[in-house]
């Protein structure tokens, strides 16, 4: 068993910086995202990809937010497993209090990435099980940086409550008349699957897409680009460093912090062009 705390929370990286047309090697410090198993007992009921630390008061924080305990009362025991075999492994079980019940009941074990018994590099192999590599991307720094600024023009939701992400689907090269849509949404998951949705019910079929988005760089976001077809994403946020293994494996490009004309390369960087 081990203790909750931030220890192991980051991991170092060699990436690939571009600024003012130059490419320079970096490391970079990238939070790590894992899955976390919670139990009730012997029994399932979600998991969540999170950073390391502070898996007890995640797990409590969760209960009461899910409405399944009244208080902190509820619980008796916890028991969180860093490591150990196969069923064990990155769970964390609770026993309720004496005498405490349910105030309704969990619905069937789900997962939520950032969104078990999977570690990370089960989860890997779960998403890259079916899909065979891309053939490695070839991407503008101006590509990266031009669709950005088109995100950035096209957020009214944005501008007027501040509160929604964005995502933004781009044929390369990125001209005027390039096919591209920007779609908004309260969750970065949502505007993901709009710009999607978007080219799909358009019919557009693209031969050099690029998405950009405008939350952080998940697993669960470049998972969803990678089964959607697309091998090449940009954010304006930093990845995991899961997201950056996935990527690797699927010969994906991945770059974050795209600021002005400065981003960071952490997959794909030989197919870059500046």
């Amino acid at each position: 068993m081990a203790a909750d705390g931030a220890k192991g929370a980051t991991e170092g990286i060699e990436v690939v910086v571009v600024r003012d047309g130059q490419l320079t090697a970096e490391r970079r410090q990238l939070v790590r995202e894992e899955p976390l198993t919670i139990a009730l007992g012997e029994r399932p009921l979600v998991t969540l990809m999170r950073t390391p630390g502070h898996e007890r008061e995640l797990a409590l924080g969760y209960l009461l937010t899910e409405g399944l305990i009244a208080s902190a009362a509820d619980v008796g025991l916890m028991h969180f497993c860093e490591s150990g075999d196969e069923d064990t492994a990155g769970q964390l079980r609770v026993e309720l209090a004496p005498g405490a019940r349910l105030r309704r009941e969990p619905e069937a074990a789900r997962h939520v990435y950032s969104s078990c018994s999977l570690c990370g590099a089960e989860a890997i192999e779960e998403v890259a099980a079916d899909l065979a590599p891309f053939a490695p991307p070839e991407v503008t720094a101006a590509d990266v940086c031009g669709l950005a600024r088109r995100l950035r023009a096209q957020q009214p939701l944005f501008e007027l409550t501040g509160g929604t992400h964005a995502a933004a689907l781009a044929d390369m090269p990125l001209t005027d008349t390039s096919p591209l849509f920007v779609r908004e949404d309260l969750g970065r998951h949502n505007a993901l699957d709009k710009a999607v949705g978007g080219a799909a019910s358009r019919r557009v079929a693209l031969q050099r897409p690029l998405l950009f988005l405008s939350g952080r760089l998940s697993f669960e976001m470049v998972a969803k680009a990678a089964r959607a077809g697309l091998p090449a994403v940009a954010g304006v946020s930093a990845p995991t460093a899961l997201s950056v293994q996935l990527a690797r494996r699927l010969n994906m490009f991945l770059a974050g912090f795209v600021r002005g004309d400065t981003f960071t390369v952490y997959a794909g960087g030989d197919g870059l062009k500046t």
